[in-house]
């Protein structure tokens, strides 16, 4: 007789409680759940600043014990726990290697509390996500120019440090105070260039390139599909379709047919463009995507 185990379920991350001490730094509200994160606004006690920690927590293997400590659950789920934390660490390294006023800034990343946390500037704003939500802002030629320049700047930034993001979309764009965007997450950033085909971990329903779903070699015109994908849902403030179903059936009308009379012609161009499902129709660096946006 087999005994059929139910898989695991995510449950709801329990955060750290308020005032809770992390090394030096005081946890103060819950400024963001996923479910493989709790990011926090703290004190750091020695510079008596305010920053950003994100705790990895994959609510689908990991419970919180009454310590604060979180720990492998059900046990059969350590694999899960040691793929997720090497992640969360790489995309640590990662960060720290980049330093770009459009990319998020990590001071700091340690280990507690049986698992990791990255500790970051805390910034205040809203990600792209919300305004497409909250609001019925349609943004006009000057807003995707300016937020978009911007964010391409630092995807470059990204690409010169042979990294592929990965995990580009709204909810990884923050639209500062400032109006200064900020590329967040780098949980899915990629060593770029491999020989061998990458097994992506993250993917995003209608961000994520058709190579990222299919497992095929990845390039950096692959980000430059989720940048164009984000563009879109910023103008339409629709989720665009996923590349899985577009390749079944594409029914992606182009932005020229639907927004031609309201943006300047080449930067519908450069969007269409990178919105292509083969990845050898697109444009091959954030340079070439910037040149045809731009050109008049």
């Amino acid at each position: 007789m087999s005994i059929l185990k139910p898989k695991p379920q995510n449950i709801p991350a329990m955060p750290l409680r308020p005032d809770t001490m992390v090394e030096h730094y005081k946890i103060g509200k819950v400024i963001g759940v996923g479910g493989f994160s709790v990011v926090y606004s703290a004190l750091d006690t020695k510079t008596n600043t305010v920053v950003a920690i994100k705790e990895f927590y994959a609510t689908n293997c990991m419970r919180r014990a009454r310590d604060a400590s979180l720990h492998v659950f059900p046990k059969d789920q350590e694999h899960k726990y040691h793929i997720g934390l090497k992640r969360f660490f790489d995309e640590g390294l990662t960060l720290s290697q980049i330093d770009h006023p459009n990319i998020v800034n990590v001071s700091n990343f340690f280990r507690c509390n049986n698992t990791a946390y990255l500790v970051m500037r805390f910034e205040h704003g809203k990600d792209l996500r919300w305004f497409i939500k909250n609001t019925e802002y349609v943004p006009d030629e000057e807003f995707i120019l300016s937020v978009f320049s911007m964010v391409l700047a630092g995807l470059k930034e990204v690409h010169k440090n042979h990294f592929l993001h990965l995990d580009i979309k709204p909810s990884n764009i923050l639209l500062r105070a400032s109006g200064v965007p900020l590329i967040l997450d780098l949980g899915a950033a990629y060593k770029f260039p491999q020989k061998e085909r990458h097994k992506v971990h993250t993917l995003t329903h209608g961000y994520s390139a058709p190579e990222q779903h299919e497992k095929q070699n990845l390039d950096l015109c692959s980000d430059l599909y989720a940048i164009a994908m984000t563009m879109r849902a910023c103008i339409t403030h629709k989720s665009p379709p996923s590349a899985v179903k577009r390749l079944k059936k594409d029914t992606l009308r182009p932005l020229r047919e639907t927004h031609g009379k309201h943006y300047r012609k080449n930067l519908i161009l450069a969007i269409d463009k990178a919105s292509q499902l083969e990845p050898s129709l697109r444009p091959q660096s954030v340079d070439e995507f910037v040149e045809i946006m731009t050109t008049r």
